[in-house]
């Protein structure tokens, strides 16, 4: 081994040692700051030993950037480099040596990243944005420091501070924007995420950028923040910076999203324990999320208070002596002596009713923190003006939703309105949401606001449609913000939340019937899903008792409107354009219902009328095809819709005693997703071979109707969502699941099962610890029906379906919902032998998805 080798091998075996050692003070110690310093020392010494080893001549100097540039180096973070020269000669010069240093970095196990600047290319360089900002946080190594300080004065005279500062405000957005806006997700990205340590950086950027120091403490030298307010910044950062080092110390990579799977190791490292009412990684969680808040808070203080420099123009508000506009913004007038504790509702409806204003100014943001902390007791909320100066804030015709928004981030609603205070970062242990429930409750307010807004009706329509006919919007969000104020408590979120509403009614003398609808709404906010989703809408008696409850069509309109503003907050993942068809279906039907008060057998001779009348458009009489709806059975038009009939109908006219199989495939209606119709004699484990295409296939079951005709032929109908069309040939799809589906339903070969290690819950399914669910019922005539409930994973529905191979069971009836990553299943069927055990069944099923 030569020289330059042994050398870094010694060096390798000591640098490991010190490393680990720094570590395990760390662990015992929990000292963030002098960890990550001792670290960044710790490769600046290794670095220039390889700079040393490389023999890089005195034209060049080593420059750390980036965070290892602010001696802020986590476990398993990049380092980043650069290498800094007078002229592109010198770098062709010296390329060799410069890529053996790369190569010694990259040997020695270093994640090195490596840039080469020229001092004569500098203007052009920092004319983007990453490479600025890399050059702002640069530090010294190695090599010859001249040609640094020479590069950095330059640096400093060319960089347009203003210019840089916008810049940096626009790539705050996108990111923000790329991370969901928002930092209250059940697993943030503690780097990037809104309020996490980014956002600290980007204030440490604009302060380096126009003071030159990107200490923290330089904002308050320059009065940018207080000296409060620097301290709390100050230890909210230095928990953060804790969690990111024990991050990746966990999850022994550079890993910066507080994943489940991680937030319980990291409780126990900082010693929080599970309590009665919590667990330990809720604790952590919600300590983090006080972090994320204040940090959000303090970055939009800074933020405009670095940009109003830019602005000089401000001008008075009329009746508001106190304030004045500035760049758009609502300010407080720092010289004033006017009490305003009692004035903060009334500067929001200011905002409210004027388009021109699109903020507020850093100093009234600062009062406002002082109001929330001091001011806010049971007498400020009793205050009969100033309630109704809140209640106001719901009726306004503009910004309610930002409104709010506001309010929460100021931490002004949950001082005022305390039963909101006890939601605010209140984790959700279901397989639905990603946000926590205030950020979720603020997200289905949003929703509720688009659906007012007339050049957003193209997103949904029949939204939009709906709340033009709301005489009284106010009530939707009043119930937006109720609907799951209960969750956190234990028991039943939705009557605790009504509960809430009276409560909230009584205090604040609301109207009774208004208070009364809004505990309706808050009551049965999850009816119209649950209905949707698990019920069978082609079902009469469904659409009766359904519109019953729902009655007259206003609360209909107003539930529907929450009911998808709700599902839409949860996650993207969770709504789609199924659930949407669902759930639009479920409105019109409900609707049509209220208003015509048909019985049952009048609703299944409209909808036969309805599917007669849609194949005459065909020129299809009715003489040609009446002895195949015979052949179908009275219980077959109460279970399909009009259109579904007449597109059997068209299909099956000179097959409805065919002995082949027939396979036809459609689009979905509302456009995502598939319809595929199997006809077929009745034969053994159908249900079976079906999953188990589409299992081959990646498509995914989202609903299955299944029907035996009166003549012993199956007629079942899937429901078929794929993950990418974008790559499709729909006609040729079509065919090949035609032709394939065919020939597998036909087939007598043995298909491949399933193993049970294909069946791994997700790490979410495994945190949540949701609890499986399996109920068989059985009549004593022999008919059963199955519920499952569980969490979704590849395969499922097909290794449900090999179970019932096994035991002879053909299913008569099934409705597969799948709701996010949770799955509800229900299945009719009749009992397949005499000496079949229901106890058996149950068991192999509890196993299979335990």
């Amino acid at each position: 081994m030569n020289a330059p080798h042994q050398n870094l091998k010694i060096l390798k075996n000591l640098y490991v040692k010190t490393f680990n050692s720094l570590k395990q003070k760390f662990l015992e110690k929990h000292d963030s700051s002098n960890f990550l310093k001792k670290n960044a020392n710790l490769c600046d010494q290794v670095l220039k030993e390889i700079w040393k080893t490389s023999e890089i001549g005195d034209k060049f100097c080593l420059v750390a950037v980036g965070g290892y540039g602010r001696r802020e180096l986590y476990p398993a973070s990049d380092i980043d480099l650069a290498i800094i020269c007078k002229n592109l000669a010198d770098l062709e010069q010296e390329k060799e040596k410069i890529e053996l240093f790369i190569r010694y970095g990259w040997d020695f196990g270093f994640k090195i990243g490596v840039s080469q600047r020229v001092e004569g290319e500098l203007k052009k360089d920092i004319e983007d944005i990453t490479i600025a900002t890399n050059l702002l946080e640069s530090r010294y190594i190695s090599g010859n420091i001249n040609i640094y300080n020479d590069y950095l004065i330059k640096f400093k005279k060319i960089l347009n501070v203003k210019q840089f500062i916008l810049n940096k405000i626009s790539e705050q957005d996108y990111r923000h924007s790329k991370y969901s806006k928002s930092g209250y997700l059940l697993e943030p990205n503690i780097k990037e995420s809104r309020g996490c340590l980014r956002d600290i950086h980007f204030i440490r950027w604009l302060c380096s950028a126009r003071f030159h120091s990107h200490e923290l403490q330089t904002l308050y030298e320059y009065h940018i923040i207080d000296r409060k307010q620097l301290n709390l910044l100050k230890f909210h950062y230095n928990k953060l910076i804790k969690r990111r080092i024990f991050l990746h110390i966990i999850a022994n990579q550079q890993e910066d999203r507080m994943l489940f799977d991680y937030q319980a190791k990291m409780a126990l490292d900082l010693g929080f324990k599970n309590s009665p009412e919590k667990k330990s990684s809720e604790y952590v969680m919600n300590s983090l999320y006080k972090s994320i808040r204040y940090i959000i808070l303090l970055n939009e203080i800074i933020t405009k208070k670095f940009t109003l420099e830019f602005h000089q123009k401000s001008q008075k508000i009329k009746n508001h002596p106190e304030l004045y506009e500035i760049n758009g913004l609502i300010e407080l007038d720092p010289k004033t002596k006017k009490d305003v504790n009692k004035n903060i509702f009334k500067y929001f409806l200011l905002y409210q009713e004027n388009k021109e204003f699109n903020g507020f100014g850093p100093n009234l943001i600062s009062e406002f923190q002082i109001i929330a902390e001091n001011k806010i007791d049971r007498d400020f909320r009793k205050n009969l003006l100033i309630q109704k100066d809140f209640l106001a804030i719901f009726s306004g015709k503009q910004k309610v939703n930002r409104s709010l928004r506001l309010l929460n981030r100021y931490n002004i609603l949950g001082k005022f309105l305390p039963v909101f205070g006890r939601i605010i970062s209140q984790m959700q242990h279901d397989l639905f949401h990603i946000y926590t429930v205030d950020e979720h409750t603020l997200n289905v307010i949003d929703n509720l606001r688009r659906y007012s807004k007339s050049n957003l009706k193209h997103e949904f329509p029949e939204s939009y449609e709906a709340f033009q006919r709301i005489s009284r919007p106010y009530i939707l969000y009043f119930a937006g913000l109720f609907h799951d104020i209960g969750k956190g408590r234990g028991g039943n979120h939705s009557e605790i939340g009504r509960n809430e509403v009276f409560k909230f009614g009584k205090f604040f003398n609301l109207d009774l019937n208004d208070t009364n609808l809004i505990a309706w709404l808050v009551e049965n906010h999850l009816l119209m899903s649950n209905v949707a989703q698990k019920l069978d809408l082609a079902d009469p008696s469904v659409i009766c008792s359904f519109a019953n409850k729902v009655s007259p069509p206003e609360h209909l309109d107003l539930l529907y409107l929450l009911t998808t503003a709700d599902i839409r907050g949860t996650s993207h993942k969770v709504w789609n354009q199924w659930k949407s068809v669902l759930i639009n279906n479920l409105h019109q039907t409900t609707q049509k219902y209220l208003v015509n008060r048909l019985t049952n057998p009048q609703m299944i001779d409209q909808r036969i009328n309805q599917a007669k009348s849609s194949l005459m458009k065909y020129s299809v009489s009715f003489d040609i095809y009446e002895k195949n709806w015979n052949l179908m059975g009275h219980e077959y038009f109460k279970k399909f819709e009009a259109s579904e009939i007449a597109w059997h109908t068209r299909l099956l006219l000179t097959h409805s005693k065919t002995k082949k199989t027939i396979v036809r495939v459609r689009h979905q209606k509302g456009g995502q997703g598939i319809e595929v119709l199997i006809y077929t004699k009745d034969k053994s484990h159908i249900f079976f071979r079906t999953c188990h295409f589409f299992y081959q296939i990646n498509c995914e079951i989202s609903q299955a109707k299944i029907y035996t005709t009166t003549h012993n032929y199956a007629l079942n109908v899937f429901h078929v969502t794929y993950e990418d069309e974008s790559s499709l040939r729909f006609k040729d799809f079509f065919k090949y699941i035609e032709s394939g589906l065919t020939e597998i339903i036909d087939s007598s070969y043995d298909l491949e099962n399933i193993k049970q290690n294909q069946l791994k819950k997700s790490r979410q399914a495994n945190f949540h610890q949701i609890e499986d669910h399996i109920e068989i019922n059985q009549s004593e005539q022999g008919f059963c029906h199955l519920q499952v409930k569980t969490s979704n994973r590849v395969a499922l529905l097909l290794s449900i379906a090999n179970v019932f191979k096994n035991y002879q069971i053909n299913i008569s009836n099934a409705k597969i919902t799948t709701m996010g990553e949770r799955v509800e299943d229900h299945f009719d069927f009749i009992k397949p032998y005499e000496s079949f055990s229901i106890e058996s069944l149950h068991d192999e099923l509890k196993k299979l998805i335990a």
